[in-house]
């Protein structure tokens, strides 16, 4: 078990007259000069070429703060901040400005085309998409975009029907202590507001309340600790950040715990009611259930090995676990993955890696709509070659974890679940490197189907994983073989994000992932945590 939801930030999310999910998606170098100031490094290595798809990314609800709420600026060594190739201008503690505009959605986004796009918008909303300056946009910047507070959103959502100006023609304006230092507009777009958001529903359904932030422009400037900065859109008003020298001692974020029992009271009670009991969240009957395992008859299996032909409802009642539609175990959070975990994973992979060395770990965001649960139905696109399974151990953050240190991190996992984690293949660019066109598909992240307890689990560096296709075992490996362990990856990641309860992190997948086609039944099993069934499906089939 683990702790309720907590709020993102003070950030209101419940504002009149539009409620914001939390999800917030950027989308890099979609400002015409700004593709165009990289000049030929588009067609050299890492990259080879221009993006072909929008090179998206999250904000997730760590970065998420409210108007005049301070940002704090890193300290230390600015050079442990940046990633390689950035220019000697950026050495200084400093942090980027991506004034942007930001689109809420109104009503559920999937497929839609460029004419209808903007019917599902409910307006405009100034967002400050701020980052640590870097130049290298081969891997994923999660350390540089992803940081405590690195994404104010302005107080006011503005119908696009209410702005002075179509929505790609707004002027953009940037201050810092008052000086206007930057000025541009939302056009110049390689892809217009209503084209950006058909060419994105197409792999992943965007819900109520989401933002999809067009781009920041070129020549985005910097501020730094003491400085404020003030974004202007026409239309949109202010978006004030006041930017604040890193605290010496720091301490969780305000919010991160309010309304909610101490943290560390909160697991030890969660860990005592749940010390080895598996439990699992179900639809049945018009509602959504906890459920357990059901032991008390005949037919029935142990957690950890298959689905138990029977359930126990928290309400008492018993149910075959062929009439519940099974969702992900938990209320899931931040969704974090690991690419390149397994060094024979990195060896079976080489020959289309541009880049194989690494000094920290490989991470991206993925998106909640990603989501489904065991015996869950996943679409594989017509046309593709290439659509690769990865069976992974997916670790569930119990508790809040700021600046955590390795020794300690075991005391902050809630427990464990399993997760496939689809890759198609065929849609790799080397821009943000996996790019979410690959894994953040509608259904393309299973988990489930039981979160099991730490206390149940001794040791998450020693289990086995495998995966079976229809049948016959394709995927098999050991926890044991990861490069970064659970407790360094918490400490690695609560470093620069504040993990929350619910947050969950992918650990990445061994040798092993292999095509399969529509029609495939992909099992993927840990030892002691569960077995996840998954079916293939064709476009037809598909209901999303």
């Amino acid at each position: 078990m683990i702790e309720p939801p907590v709020s993102p930030s003070p950030l209101d999310f419940d504002t009149p007259p539009h409620r914001l999910s939390g999800v917030v998606y950027g989308c890099l170098l979609n400002h015409a000069p700004a593709l165009a100031a990289l000049g030929d490094a588009v067609y050299q290595p890492p990259y080879k070429a221009p993006p072909k798809a929008p090179v998206l990314y999250l904000k997730p609800r760590n970065t998420l703060v409210a108007d005049g709420q301070a940002v704090e600026v890193p300290a230390g060594p600015p050079s442990q901040h940046l990633s390689a190739g950035a220019p000697a201008d950026a050495m200084e503690a400093a942090l980027q400005v991506g004034a942007a505009l930001g689109l809420v959605i109104a009503r559920t986004v999937c497929r839609v085309s460029e004419a209808d796009a903007l019917d599902f918008v409910a307006g405009a909303v100034i967002v400050n998409d701020l980052s640590l300056p870097h130049t290298n946009f081969y891997r994923p910047s999660v350390r540089l975009k992803a940081r405590d507070g690195f994404c104010p959103i302005g107080a006011t959502v503005v119908p696009l029907a209410d702005l002075p100006a179509p929505v790609d023609a707004l002027g953009v304006r940037v201050f810092v202590d008052g000086v206007q230092v930057h000025s541009t507009t939302t056009g110049d777009r390689i892809r217009s507001a209503a084209r950006l958001l058909a060419d994105v529903s197409e792999f992943m359904t965007l819900s109520p309340g989401d933002v999809l932030m067009l781009g920041v422009a070129a020549g985005a400037p910097l501020a730094r600790a003491g400085q404020t900065v003030v974004i202007e859109i026409d239309g949109l008003g202010r978006l004030t950040t006041p930017l604040v020298a890193e605290a010496a001692n720091p301490v969780a974020p305000a919010g991160a715990t309010a309304g909610h029992l101490d943290a560390t009271q909160a697991f030890t009670q969660a860990a005592t009611q749940a010390a080895t009991q598996a439990t699992a969240r179900v639809a049945y009957d018009g509602a959504i259930h906890s459920a357990t395992p059901y032991t008390g008859g005949p037919g029935t299996a142990a957690a950890g090995t298959d689905a138990p032909a029977q359930l126990s409802l928290a309400d008492g009642r018993i149910v075959a676990e062929d009439q519940v539609v099974w969702l992900p175990p938990f209320e899931v959070g931040t969704i974090i993955a690991l690419g390149l975990n397994y060094a024979d994973h990195v060896k079976e992979l080489s020959k289309e890696l541009t880049l194989s060395a690494q000094d920290e770990p490989l991470v991206f965001l993925k998106g909640p709509g990603s989501l489904i649960g065991h015996r869950g139905h996943t679409r594989r696109p017509a046309g593709v070659a290439n659509m690769h399974y990865e069976c992974e151990l997916a670790v569930v953050i119990g508790r809040t974890a700021h600046r955590v240190k390795a020794a300690d991190a075991m005391a902050f996992v809630a427990g464990y679940t399993v997760c496939n984690d689809y890759a198609v293949r065929d849609y790799l660019e080397n821009w943000y490197r996996p790019n979410l066109r690959v894994k953040n598909r509608d259904g393309g992240t299973v988990l489930g189907p039981w979160l099991v307890p730490a206390a149940a689990v001794p040791d998450p560096q020693a289990l086995t994983l495998r995966t079976r296709v229809n049948g016959h075992i394709t995927q098999q490996g050991h926890t044991g073989q990861m490069i970064h362990s659970v407790p360094a990856l918490i400490e690695y990641l609560s470093a620069f994000m504040t993990l929350r309860a619910g947050d969950v992190i992918l650990t990445g997948t061994p040798d092993g992932v292999v095509n399969v086609d529509a029609g495939d039944e992909v099992v993927c099993e840990i030892d002691g945590i569960g077995s996840l069934h998954n079916t293939l499906v064709g476009d037809s089939l598909f209901g999303r």
